[in-house]
């Protein structure tokens, strides 16, 4: 397996991380509506554009964000943003839209920069006792080498005390270039909050299907200070890998269908015409099915 067949482990495991990262924020200053104040400038921007109230929560329109420097931007034509149990207030759900922005930017960037790193994300307060759910429409992220586009996303807590339960999914998703993109991908993720690194999350459920085969996976990810300190425990069923090969090979250069045929090899079978890859990531190195996989991060 070469790093272009791990891209699927990656992409399932940082969305899993982008529901850890979107509710590790704090009670904020009302005033903060523009950014998080506990992140400076240097490190992250945004604007939410215009914020209306809607019946059960907050519209905004015009949503922009940037990791600050780093050429990586998203923005989103509108965002719903609602608390179900009518606890949160106009503002906290603004910086709350904010901090799933700052989420989703830092996954896209594969990892926090370094004035980032610096900013330790605090400990979830305001979110306890609260149902919030967002949706976002018309969504466009660019960065140096790829622009890349959704047409819709959404977050939905299930319950905050004492884990976070959390489900999301995304449809529409395309970047050229980027054969294996799932163009849906639907999750259920739980955790307990912390101050600082490291960042525990247990993916209860993913699934998504790629060229006509259905991908599942599961397991454990430990996020620590930097792409290196990255600990996973991951299982993947994929269901007609054979279908998948042989529609990818229509499209993709050589070493991509070669890189696929290698991982079915190394796969395990399973039932119901499913192969399954065991996944384990380790300071630095990865091993699937207990087989080291020279793999760069």
């Amino acid at each position: 397996m070469s790093h272009h067949s791990i891209r699927l482990f990656r992409a399932l495991a940082a969305a899993g991380g982008l529901a850890l990262l979107a509710l590790g924020h704090q009670a904020l200053p009302s005033a903060s509506a523009d950014t998080l104040p506990h992140l400076s400038a240097d490190c992250f921007t945004y604007s939410p554009g215009t914020v209306t109230r809607s019946k059960q929560g907050i519209l905004i329109k015009g949503m922009t964000a940037e990791l600050t420097g780093t050429q990586h931007h998203i923005t989103v034509a509108t965002s719903t943003a609602t608390d179900h149990s009518r606890k949160l207030d106009e503002a906290a759900l603004t910086r709350l839209n904010a901090a799933v922005a700052y989420a989703a930017l830092t996954a896209y960037h594969r990892g926090m920069t370094e004035v980032c790193s610096t900013q330790p994300l605090p400990e979830v307060e305001e979110v306890k006792n609260t149902l919030p759910e967002l949706q976002w429409k018309g969504i466009t992220m660019t960065r140096p080498d790829r622009v890349s586009t959704a047409s819709s996303a959404h977050v939905h807590v299930l319950s905050t005390t004492p884990t976070i339960h959390v489900t999301f999914d995304a449809a529409g998703l395309h970047s050229p270039g980027a054969i294996l993109l799932p163009p849906a991908l639907t999750g259920d993720v739980s955790f307990v909050p912390a101050a600082k690194p490291p960042y525990h999350l247990t993916i209860n459920k993913l699934h998504t299907v790629i060229n006509g085969s259905d991908v599942d996976g599961n397991g454990t990810v430990v996020a620590g200070e930097g792409t290196k300190n990255l600990k996973a425990d991951v299982h993947l069923s994929i269901g007609q890998i054979g279908e998948m090969i042989d529609q990818v090979s229509k499209v993709a250069p050589a070493k991509i269908t070669a890189a696929l045929l290698i991982a079915r090899f190394m796969g395990e079978r399973e039932p119901d015409h499913y192969t399954g890859w065991h996944i384990v990531v380790d300071n630095g190195t990865i091993k699937v099915n207990g087989v080291k996989v020279p793999v760069p991060f």
